[in-house]
């Protein structure tokens, strides 16, 4: 490999947010796979493989998901967990968060999901639970063959809640996103460019090969 391994590219639009809970375009779907990462990742071909659980079973009646997370950890050092998960699914859930998306958490057929959406239920009752750090525990409302294909979706990616507390609506910019994909934001000039570059914390670096994107 050459010492240099940085890829300039061009995408067709300016990139509206990078929040995985707001965003609604490709383009920006694009950059979040790469500075998010949710449950499931997906092959060269599409199939699903591990992202951040390692592993997952499936209860006997296929309404109940158990996933194992591996050793993740977010761009600043902390580790990811289970509860960022449900306190992302939850936020895109919430009517209060206003996310296109919301639409995705029903398509799931998580328990509460739809009746979240609604503002009939309340966030905290959506069928999501950290059993521990590296343990989530997801009811589903009926069995659902796709599910597992959901879970690639940046919609589905977590978030940091300490970085969104801390830094508002402005969590997204340079200097103050918080992910854990393989590459970090370290510069966004709406509608001239994007750069990011790659992440030492996240798990698989080793295989990471690019270190610069723009």
């Amino acid at each position: 490999l050459a010492d240099k391994q940085e890829l300039n590219f061009w995408i067709l639009d300016a990139l509206k947010s990078l929040d995985p809970h707001k965003n609604t375009d490709r383009e920006g779907s694009d950059a979040l796979r790469q500075l998010f990462e949710g449950l499931m990742n997906e092959d060269l071909k599409g199939a699903m493989v591990p992202g951040v659980a390692e592993s997952y079973e499936i209860s006997d009646d296929k309404k109940t998901y158990v996933f194992h997370l591996r050793d993740a950890k977010w761009s600043n050092g902390d580790p990811v967990t289970a509860g960022d998960f449900v306190y992302g699914w939850r936020r895109i859930a919430d009517p209060a968060t206003a996310s296109e998306y919301a639409w995705f958490m029903e398509l799931m057929n998580i328990v509460n999901a739809k009746e979240i959406v609604a503002g009939t239920a309340a966030p905290d009752t959506l069928g999501v639970t950290a059993v521990d750090d590296h343990t989530l525990e997801v009811k589903l409302t009926q069995p659902t063959a796709y599910f597992i294909k959901t879970l690639s979706h940046p919609t589905t990616f977590p978030v940091l809640k300490s970085v969104l507390d801390e830094k508002g609506d402005a969590w997204t910019q340079p200097g103050n996103l918080v992910g854990n994909g393989a590459y970090t934001l370290t510069g966004h000039n709406l509608g001239v460019d994007i750069t990011l570059e790659k992440n030492p914390e996240y798990w698989d670096a080793a295989n990471v090969v690019l270190d610069k994107l723009t």
